[in-house]
């Protein structure tokens, strides 16, 4: 690969020259150009150029992606500590260019490693059970045979004394295979202990690396928030801004920001001469994963299309959509096929910019756009245990479309055997909705519920969940979200209560439920 721009030290400063240095040198493995690589990876040149000159920081998905591809293309894996060096001069020179971004990769890392290690000993501690289940069966198998000797001895030992020395042999072997299985078993059962122990405290840190994160990443909003409201609309730091559309996958448009005074206008502009695309699976499929900005439109039969929501994503567009999809699909009042977008790329740095506040200034002054989602928290995170205490007001997100119950897990299925905490977890994937519990490891070993054939919608599942837990344990059914705790709390937007046998409507929505 040859690169048409040298690296300049003295202007990208020595973190940047580093890794952009340790970059030229993977891609020598690929073995193409650089604009071949632009087309497999779905980077523009231009961009390439600037990661591999030290002028951007690339994302880290990217390094990634690049040692990847050159382990492929070469047939040979680098070493791990190879890799692990390429990562900390990424990090570095992150951290260098953007403390927060740095920081809150930092904790990306450390949730990524906490991950691996949670389900490396659950696996382990699986495989131990596994072996104490055929030691036990072994040990009992090695007891009955020992209690028919016994018995048979017994009755013959008068009559037989001969034939009982000669059994005596076999007797006293097995007798000693026994203790040794039952030592076999002793140390199988600590080691799952222990085992366990490590899952249940790799769990724990897990949990307090997400806390970590989610609150981190909150910060960090609100801190570009503030920013962008001062600096994002000084007329001195506008320039000129030129729209360019792409062939790559997906027919996006990518938009270099200028800052000018009607760069809201432009942005309008960009977004209203695309065609609104379904927000659906398979579109959100068709897009480059990079970052940008998007608007969501409903479009309700007999009413004119009205756009709802303006947002903007710094990690790629997909992911950010695909969120909002699965929170409307569990919702009441709302259908999926009522939704769609229109989205473009954005080159430069969001956060010294904030494109989507000039677009939702702009709609707001020149098109009276209402912009309801923006202002009733459809785009809001779980802000935790904290805020579920909260009243919302009657115009909240959750309130006019709170979450359904009625969900589908499943259409059909066989009669299957769940240990509590796997089934709280097979529910907690399947919702669109979030469901935060707080089932241990030892929940795993708990007696296991019975899931009955045929379909399965979230009401039934937190039904069986409640009924096997006990009624010292409560789901707590808000209108955003679903809690488990070992508590008997009552919420402010509960909808519904399990606890036991017992489920019961929360106050403010009527009678109890039947069982």
């Amino acid at each position: 690969m040859v690169f048409q721009k040298d690296v300049d030290r003295a202007k990208v400063g020595p973190e940047r020259y580093e890794l952009a240095v340790a970059l030229r040198d993977l891609a020598q493995r690929l073995g193409v150009s650089l604009s071949r690589y632009a087309v497999r990876v779905s980077w523009d040149r231009s961009t390439l150029s600037r990661f591999f000159s030290g002028a951007l920081v690339p994302p880290a998905e990217f390094v990634e992606q690049l040692l990847e591809n050159g382990d492929r293309e070469t047939r040979t894996e680098l070493t791990p500590a190879a890799k692990d060096l390429v990562r900390k001069l990424h990090r570095t020179a992150l951290r260098a260019t953007s403390p927060a971004s740095g920081a809150l990769q930092d904790l990306r890392d450390q949730l990524t490693e906490a991950d691996r290690e949670s389900r490396h000993f659950q696996q382990e501690a699986r495989l131990l059970r596994e072996v104490i289940r055929r030691a036990q069966e072994q040990l009992d198998e090695q007891q009955f045979q020992l209690r028919q000797l016994e018995s048979t001895g017994a009755a013959e030992r008068l009559e037989h004394r001969i034939a009982l020395e000669q059994r005596s042999e076999d007797f006293e072997a097995m007798r000693t295979e026994r203790d040794s299985l039952r030592e076999s078993l002793a140390r199988h059962k600590a080691e799952l202990e222990e085992a366990q122990h490590r899952a249940y405290e790799a769990e724990l840190r897990c949990a307090a690396l997400e806390r970590q994160l989610e609150t981190a990443e909150t910060e960090a909003e609100e801190d570009e928030a503030r920013g962008e409201a001062t600096s994002a609309l000084s007329p001195k730091t506008l320039r000129s801004a030129t729209p360019t559309r792409q062939s790559t996958a997906g027919d996006s448009v990518s938009f270099h920001l200028g800052f000018d005074a009607a760069l809201g206008a432009r942005l309008w502009r960009t977004l209203d001469e695309q065609a609104p695309v379904p927000l659906t699976e398979e579109e959100l499929q068709k897009m480059i994963p990079r970052p940008g900005i998007f608007q969501l439109i409903r479009k309700v039969p007999y009413l004119s299309p009205e756009i709802v929501y303006v947002g903007k994503s710094e990690r790629p567009l997909p992911d950010q959509l695909d969120a909002l999809r699965r929170k409307i699909l569990g919702r009441r009042g709302i259908l999926p096929e009522e939704m769609y977008l229109t989205y473009m790329h954005i080159e430069d740095d969001m956060s010294a910019v904030a494109p989507e506040r000039l677009l939702i200034r702009y709609l707001k002054e020149e098109h009276g756009a209402q912009l309801p989602w923006n202002l009733n928290g459809f785009g809001n995170k779980d802000a935790g245990r904290e805020r579920d205490h909260s009243e919302l007001s009657p115009q909240h997100f959750n309130m006019i479309h709170p979450i359904d119950l009625d969900w589908a897990l499943r259409d059909d299925g066989t009669r299957r055997t769940w240990p509590p905490k796997e089934f709280a977890d097979f529910i907690k994937a399947g919702l669109p909705y979030r469901f935060r519990h707080k089932l241990g490891p030892e929940y795993l070993e708990a007696a296991p519920l019975v899931v009955p054939e045929g379909p399965l919608s979230a009401d039934a599942a937190f039904r069986l969940l409640a009924r096997s837990l006990g009624d010292t344990w409560q789901i707590s059914a808000l209108k955003g979200h679903v809690l488990l705790y070992q508590e008997h709390t009552e919420y402010p937007s509960a909808v519904r209560y399990y606890r036991g046998e017992n489920v019961q409507n929360a106050k403010s929505q009527g009678a109890p439920t039947p069982k």
